[in-house]
């Protein structure tokens, strides 16, 4: 199955968790006090992804990677597991007491408004253009309706789900910007187990006052184990994918859903001015949508623009230099492919001196006049780090532009960070999906490559990836056993 259509089906599955949960908590609230809905909604999701773990990998293994992730980068696991889980649990669960479940999802609709705010800030490689931001301000405007035109008008209520919604996008772009990485499925888990050790002190001063009806109880269960695990297993998975801002707005259609539920189970009704706003909600966030897809694909020169930057970025992080040695210095790594001119090269360094990433100087010439170094400025060495660290998708599995990035791996401080560029690349070369003449999710056989010459592309790729493989596999061994370098 291709990216682009694995990804929309992600969405999908994302989109319909999403929506139910409104309506369940709605019913499971009915029984249970928020905070032990919390913590019985978040320790089901964390046993289901535990049992999904262990029958891919085993129990021991899978309580030893939750564990390492968590020894690893405890201060954002304690921070996603409260953001992503904990604290909008309570919020949504106390304010459904007092806002319709329709409502209550259209306010949250509002998270992708607050996660561009936040990337435009955190994320500068995903900022918003200016359409997009437009289209995210008019959903904005259609949110504070939403929070106005309940009958009575605005209830101090409103503000829980909102509250929530922030919460939401500060998960999302924890999981994007530190967390992106690593497995889905651990992460997942550990997020989970997170959520359930926060809430389980408020969770145990509240259990005399649980009642035991079933479909309350039933409610809760299909939250945890279908919503909470699978459910969020997915949205993690899809925000590794893509943008932050992207990813949530792939789940758009999620107030649809709590709406028609809540008002053919619950008899929920929204006011005409809600009706109103939520269109216009839902209609700014699908003009996004439309945009984003629009944008989302680089073009040729884009790409060769980040490729030509990186290697400015790393040849001058070991020293300064002038144009003409920087030149010959690129064109012996890349030129092969993308032959380097003075018309490219000049525009690349103007950019980069205009974000203050790299200055000029003049020096004076042997016998000739002065010539004009650049070098990195501080921000640019922070800004190759960035993006040695976090390479985006066609970086990895791009072989030329792979090849680039590791050329100035060496650069980063931490081994740590070094190794996890390497798996990445490694996981890529072991997916069994990738390679040449792909049909139906399988590589052909020997005997159906009837050119010889596609045979012959089949047995030097497989060749090439045997040694990348074997090399790498060796590196990472050395980098396990030496201590991390990170200053």
């Amino acid at each position: 199955m291709s990216f682009r259509w694995s990804t929309g089906l992600i969405g999908l599955w994302v989109t319909l968790t999403l929506g139910v949960p409104f309506l369940l908590i709605s019913i499971a609230g009915r029984a249970l006090p928020a905070d032990l809905l919390t913590f019985v909604r978040f320790a089901l999701a964390g046993l289901t992804l535990l049992t999904v773990m262990a029958m891919r990998r085993g129990l021991a293994r899978s309580v030893a990677d939750v564990a390492g992730l968590l020894r690893a980068k405890p201060g954002e696991m304690l921070a996603v597991g409260l953001c992503s889980a904990a604290l909008p649990s309570v919020l949504i669960t106390l304010g459904e007491h007092h806002v319709a479940s329709g409502v209550t999802a259209l306010l949250l609709a509002g998270t992708p408004i607050w996660i561009a705010v936040g990337t435009h800030v955190l994320l500068p490689a995903e900022r918003l253009r200016p359409r997009q931001a437009a289209c995210l301000a008019v959903a904005l405007g259609g949110t504070a309706l939403l929070t106005t035109g309940a009958p009575g008008g605005f209830t101090v209520w409103s503000v829980l789900p909102l509250a929530a919604a922030v919460s939401y996008a500060a998960g999302n772009l924890l999981v994007r910007g530190r967390l992106r990485h690593d497995d889905a499925l651990t992460l997942t888990c550990a997020q989970m187990t997170v959520a359930t050790v926060m809430a389980s002190p408020f969770a145990a001063a509240h259990l005399s006052r649980v009642t035991w009806r079933p479909g309350p109880w039933l409610a809760t269960v299909l939250l945890g184990v279908v919503c909470s695990g699978l459910g969020w297993l997915a949205n993690t998975v899809l925000m590794q994918r893509v943008s932050a801002v992207r990813a949530s707005l792939v789940s758009f259609a999620a107030p649809v859903v709590s709406v028609l539920l809540g008002a053919i189970v619950l008899g929920e009704h929204l006011s005409s001015l809600q009706s109103a706003a939520a269109g216009v909600v839902l209609a700014a966030i699908m003009a996004f949508g439309v945009l984003s897809r629009a944008t989302a694909r680089p073009s040729a020169r884009r790409e060769v623009r980040v490729i030509l930057e990186l290697a400015i970025l790393g040849f001058l992080s070991e020293h300064a230099m002038h144009a003409y040695e920087l030149r010959k210095r690129i064109t012996v790594l890349v030129g092969h492919v993308r032959p380097v001119s003075d018309g490219s090269l000049y525009p690349a360094l103007q950019r980069l001196r205009r974000q203050g990433l790299v200055t000029r100087r003049s020096e004076p010439g042997s016998g000739g006049p002065a010539r004009q170094v650049f070098e990195l400025t501080d921000e640019g060495q922070a800004e190759l780090r960035r993006r040695l660290t976090e390479p985006d998708e066609l970086e990895i599995t791009d072989r030329n532009k792979y090849f680039v990035l590791l050329a100035f791996l060496h650069l980063l401080p931490s081994m740590r960070a070094q190794a996890t560029v390497l798996r990445r690349r490694l996981e890529f070369l072991d997916d069994p999906g990738r390679g040449f003449f792909v049909h139906d999710d399988r590589v052909l056989r020997q005997d159906e490559l009837t050119s010889p010459f596609r045979s012959g592309i089949q047995h030097i790729a497989r060749a090439t990836t045997s040694a990348e493989r074997a090399w790498l596999g060796e590196m990472l061994g050395r980098m396990e056993e030496a201590p991390d370098t990170a200053s």
